[in-house]
C-alpha cells in the first residue's frame, strides 16, 4: 500500500550505525531501516572504515526502507544527509578506486606527528605574532589563530600525516589535473550518490576538519599550505541547504538532496536551537556540548574554536562546543570488563538504588585525556574514595555523576568564556533515555534540561533543513511546534549541596592531572 503523503529520507551515517529514516510532516519517523559498519583496529591506534562498506550499507537501508514502503521517488520530497564528522578517505573520481580506507576521527596514529606540528617554529611563530595582534586589535579572527593546535581529531593532520606516510599518492596528488578526490564521509557517499556528479560538502563538515577558516568561509591557506594539502584535490563548499544535485538509484526516479550537515550541528537545529544562547548536549558514544553564538564566530580564550553550525541561504551560524569522547563508551565497557550490570539500561535503576555515591568519585575518561578547560591529555580515568562499604550501585552512580560533572565542566566554562546567558539545555542522544543523568545533570547544572521526544534528533535535524527549502514545511515557528519535548527535569539540589560536590569533583580533577604512564 503507498503512502498518501510525501515523506523526506534522510541518510544518517553515525559512529555505530548506518540509518535511512523517513519522516512525515508531522515529524514523526514513518520508516526506518539500519545497518551496523565494521571497524579495522589495532594497537598502534588505527581506527578504520571500509569506504565501499559504508556505501554499500547506505545503499542497502535506503533501498531497504523504501522498498519497505513501497515507495517511488516522486512521492519522496528530497533527501538529507547528516554523518560524523572528520572521518575523510581519498579515492579517483574517474572510477571509485580507493587510495585510503576512511581514517575516522577516533583514530590515533598522527597524535605525535600533530604535536610535532604544534610545536613547530612556523606555528609557535605564528601564535605568537597573534597573540600580540589580539592585544592590540582585540580581533576574534587574532585571537583564534593564538591558540591554532592540532591534534588527531582533525581530518587536516589525519590527511597531512598519511599523504607523508603514502608518497605515492602523495607524488599523484600534486598534478592539479589529478582525479584523485578527498573527502569527509558526507563528500564520499554524496559522490556515490550523485554516481560521480557531485565532488562537495557543506560549511559544518569543512569546519569540522580544521581546514575551513571561519571568518573567510575558505579553505584555510595558511594551514592546507603548512601541512601540505593540495588544494586541487578537496571538495566544493556548499551552503547546508544548497543543491547537491540528485540521486537516481532508488524509487525509479529522481530524488534531489537537499541538505547535508555534521551530526552535532544536525542535531542543534533538530532540536531547534535556531537563536543566540541556545544550548543542547548529545550524549551517545562521547558527550557534546554546543552553544549558538550567533552570526559571528566567537573564540574562547580557553582554546575552543568557533565551528560552523549551518549557513543557510547565506545565512551563517556559529558554534562553540565542548566534547568529552568518554560516555556511551564508558558506560559499555563498564558492562563488559568490570561485569557490574548485565545491561546498560540497568544502570538507572541501580544508581537510584542508593541515596549517595557513599562518597565515591569517577572520572570518565580513556587515553584521550582530559579536554577543555583543563587541557591535559596525560590525566586518566580514576575512582576515588572507594571503602570496605563501597558497593556496585555506589560506583554505577559515581559513573553517572562523572558524566554530568564533565557536562558541568563545558556548559560553565563555554558560559564564563561568552558572557551569554543560558537558562536552560535541550538534551538528546541514546545515554540521555538514563532518567537518572538528566536528573542530575539539572541538579548539578541549577538548570532546566529539556529531553527531546525524538530518538533521531540528528536525523530530524537533517530533514527540517532540506524540507525548509523544499517547501515541505512552512517556516522555524513550524518547526518549533512540530519538535515534541518528551520530559522537563528542574533543578530539586541546593545551591549549597550542588557547589559542595562541584568542589570536591575539581579536586579530584586536579589530582588526576599530569599522569605518569608507569
Amino acid at each position: 500500500m503507498k503512502m498518501e503523503q510525501n515523506v523526506i529520507l534522510v541518510l544518517d551515517i553515525g559512529t555505530t550505525n548506518i540509518k535511512a529514516l523517513l519522516f512525515d510532516k508531522q515529524g514523526e519517523i514513518v520508516g526506518e531501516a539500519r545497518r551496523r559498519p565494521e571497524y579495522i583496529m589495532n594497537e598502534k591506534g588505527q581506527v578504520e572504515q571500509d569506504p565501499n562498506q559504508i556505501w554499500q550499507y547506505s545503499k542497502e537501508a535506503i533501498e531497504e526502507v523504501i522498498e519497505k514502503k513501497n515507495l517511488s521517488a516522486s512521492e519522496i520530497q528530497c533527501m538529507g544527509i547528516t554523518t560524523q564528522r572528520a572521518s575523510f578517505c581519498m579515492w579517483d573520481k574517474r572510477d571509485g578506486r580507493l587510495y585510503s580506507n576512511i581514517i575516522t576521527w577516533q583514530d590515533k596514529r598522527a597524535a605525535e606527528y600533530a604535536d610535532k606540528m604544534t610545536n613547530s617554529f612556523f606555528f609557535k611563530f605564528l601564535r605568537g605574532f597573534a597573540k600580540v595582534a589580539h592585544a592590540l586589535t582585540k580581533s576574534t579572527k587574532m585571537l583564534t589563530a593564538s591558540m591554532l593546535q592540532f591534534n588527531s581529531d582533525y581530518a587536516s593532520i589525519r590527511t597531512s600525516y598519511f599523504l607523508k606516510h603514502n608518497p605515492k599518492v602523495n607524488e599523484l596528488i600534486q598534478d592539479p589535473k589529478t582525479s584523485i578526490a578527498w573527502g569527509t564521509i558526507d563528500t564520499w557517499v554524496l559522490w556515490n550518490l550523485t554516481e560521480g556528479r557531485v565532488h562537495a560538502t557543506d560549511y559544518s563538515n569543512c569546519s569540522s576538519t580544521g581546514m575551513l577558516d571561519p571568518f573567510t568561509l575558505d579553505w584555510n591557506s595558511i594551514v592546507v599550505d603548512k601541512l601540505e594539502i593540495p588544494i586541487h584535490i578537496l571538495p566544493d563548499i556548499k551552503d547546508t541547504n544548497g543543491d547537491f544535485g540528485v540521486t537516481k538509484l532508488f524509487g525509479n526516479g529522481e530524488i534531489p538532496i537537499r541538505s547535508v550537515i555534521a551530526d552535532q550541528q544536525a542535531s542543534l537545529f533538530g532540536q531547534c536551537c535556531f537563536d543566540y544562547g541556545d544550548m543542547k548536549v548529545t550524549n551517545g558514544t562521547g558527550s557534546f556540548v554546543d552553544l549558538n553564538t550567533g552570526d559571528e564566530p566567537f573564540a574562547s580564550k580557553r582554546k575552543l574554536y568557533p565551528l560552523v553550525a549551518w549557513r543557510l541561504d547565506g545565512e551563517i551560524r556559529y558554534i562553540l562546543e565542548g566534547l568529552s569522547h568518554n560516555t556511551g563508551n564508558i558506560i559499555d565497557w563498564i558492562q563488559e570488563e568490570l561485569e557490574l550490570y548485565s545491561d546498560p539500561a540497568k544502570t538507572e535503576e541501580m544508581a537510584k538504588s542508593v541515596e549517595s555515591t557513599g562518597g565515591v568519585f569517577f572520572l570518565p575518561t580513556f587515553s584521550s585525556g582530559i579536554s577543555f578547560p583543563y587541557w591535559d591529555p596525560t590525566a586518566r580515568g580514576n575512582i576515588f574514595g572507594i571503602s570496605m562499604q563501597t558497593k556496585k550501585e555506589h560506583i554505577v552512580r559515581a559513573v553517572l555523576n562523572g558524566i554530568c560533572f564533565r557536562i558541568k565542566d563545558f556548559v560553565e566554562g563555554i558560559i564564563a568564556d561568552t558572557g551569554i546567558h543560558v537558562d536552560k539545555i535541550k538534551a538528546d542522544g541514546g545515554v540521555s533515555q538514563n532518567t537518572y543523568i538528566l536528573q542530575f545533570l539539572a541538579d548539578i547544572l541549577g538548570m532546566e534540561v529539556e529531553h527531546s521526544k525524538n530518538p533521531e534528533t540528528t536525523a530530524l535535524g537533517a530533514a527540517f533543513i532540506a524540507g525548509l527549502k523544499t517547501g515541505f514545511w512552512d517556516s522555524r515557528d513550524q518547526l518549533k511546534e512540530i519538535r515534541k519535548v518528551d520530559k522537563i527535569y528542574k533543578p530539586k539540589m541546593s545551591e549549597e549541596r550542588r557547589n559542595k560536590l562541584y568542589n570536591a569533583w575539581k579536586d579530584i580533577i586536579r589530582r588526576s592531572l599530569n599522569y605518569n604512564n608507569f
